[in-house]
């Protein structure tokens, strides 16, 4: 009996996820992919130092540049914490200073993947969670 359960279970998980990336990848021919763990770095308020936490997902070229995304993640990381760490949270308020953010963060992934596959590989940067305390 436990292993029938476990055995659907681990059905019920393989369509749930070939019906996610199907569905990702039937909407125009674009891919999203969450960069995983969130990212979690210090940042500045004037003397004082705060935590951001932040999730980012990626808008793919194409569906098989997921696996770069996978493969390039260390220092594409590296560039995100060297990135994050630097903001201030006075500009993070404000709706363009997120903007300005997810365009360096765009630019800043972008040239990892042009200088490993040469190839941007991306369209967009997504926060789908931003949190500073």
């Amino acid at each position: 009996m436990p292993l029938i359960r476990l055995t659907l279970i681990i059905i019920g998980i393989m369509i749930h996820t070939h019906s996610h990336a199907q569905a990702s990848s039937d909407s125009g021919g674009s891919l999203y992919v969450s960069l995983e763990p969130a990212f979690v770095v210090n940042v500045n308020d004037g003397l004082r130092v705060r935590h951001m936490q932040i999730k980012l997902q990626v808008k793919l070229k194409q569906p098989d540049f997921a696996a770069y995304i996978e493969k390039y993640d260390p220092a594409i990381r590296h560039e995100m914490v060297m990135l994050l760490s630097g903001q201030e949270t006075g500009k993070l308020k404000t709706v363009a200073g997120k903007q300005q953010l997810m365009d360096q963060a765009l630019a800043a992934i972008q040239k990892v993947l042009q200088n490993n596959i040469g190839n941007t590989g991306i369209d967009a940067v997504y926060f789908t969670d931003l949190i500073i305390q």
